[in-house]
C-alpha cells in the first residue's frame, strides 16, 4: 500500500501489477420493501355513534309521517261521512213529506233535503193555521183546544210578503224533523190540495 490515505468506504482491489482497480460491483438485489402498514380510515367513535342514531331517527321520522298521513286520510273520510249523516242525507226519505219543528215552536211541512253542512232546504211548503169560529178572539195567533177551532193547512206563498216556495233552514234553529206517513192527515191534506190546484 502506498501510504495514501485509506478511506473506509473505498474498496479497491489491487491487482498483481500493482495498479488499483475499483472492485467489481456485485449486482444489488432489490431488497424487499416491507409494505407500510395501511391505516384504514377510521371514523372517530363519537362520529360513528352520532351517525347511527341519525339513520334510526330518519326511519322513525318516515314511519311517523306515514302514520300521520294514514290518520289524516281516515279522519277525513270519517268527517266526510259524518257530515253527510249530519246533513240528514240518510235519515230523510225523499219520497215522503217531512214535518220540521223549529226551536221557536213553529212547524212547517214540505220536502226536506240537505243544503250544506250548516243548512237544510225545505220546498213545497205548507203550515197549519188555526181559524176560530169565535170572532171575538183578541189574539189570532193563540191556539185553542176548543171544538170551535178549525185547523187548516195553508200553502206557503200567498202571504202578504209573497215568499217563494222554498226555505233555507239553519240546523241550529231546527229542533227535529219527522218523515210523514202517506196515510197521515197532513200528507192526505197536501195531496188533496195538489189535486185541487192542478
Amino acid at each position: 500500500m502506498d501510504g495514501g490515505s485509506y478511506r473506509s468506504g473505498d474498496r479497491r482491489v489491487i491487482n498483481r501489477a500493482g495498479s488499483q482497480e475499483p472492485a467489481p460491483r456485485q449486482q444489488e438485489q432489490p431488497q424487499p420493501v416491507a409494505d407500510e402498514p395501511r391505516v384504514a380510515h377510521r371514523v372517530p367513535a363519537s362520529y360513528r355513534d352520532e351517525k347511527e342514531p341519525k339513520k334510526s331517527n330518519r326511519l322513525i321520522l318516515w314511519i311517523a309521517a306515514a302514520v300521520v298521513i294514514i290518520l289524516l286520510a281516515v279522519g277525513g273520510w270519517w268527517a266526510w261521512s259524518a257530515s253527510h249523516t249530519q246533513n240528514g242525507a240518510t235519515a230523510i226519505d225523499s219520497s215522503k213529506y217531512q214535518a220540521v219543528f223549529f226551536t221557536n215552536g213553529q212547524v212547517y211541512f214540505g220536502k226536506l233535503q240537505a243544503f250544506n253542512s250548516d243548512y237544510l232546504k225545505l220546498t213545497d211548503i205548507f203550515y197549519l193555521q188555526t181559524q176560530s169560529s169565535d170572532s171575538n178572539s183578541s189574539n189570532p195567533q193563540k191556539t185553542t183546544s176548543d171544538q170551535n177551532s178549525n185547523v187548516q193547512l195553508i200553502k206557503l206563498g200567498d202571504e202578504i210578503h209573497g215568499p217563494e216556495d222554498e226555505m233555507i233552514l239553519s240546523k241550529q234553529q231546527v229542533l227535529f224533523y219527522e218523515n210523514l206517513k202517506s196515510d197521515g192527515k197532513v200528507a192526505q191534506s197536501i195531496e188533496k190540495y195538489k189535486q185541487a190546484n192542478k
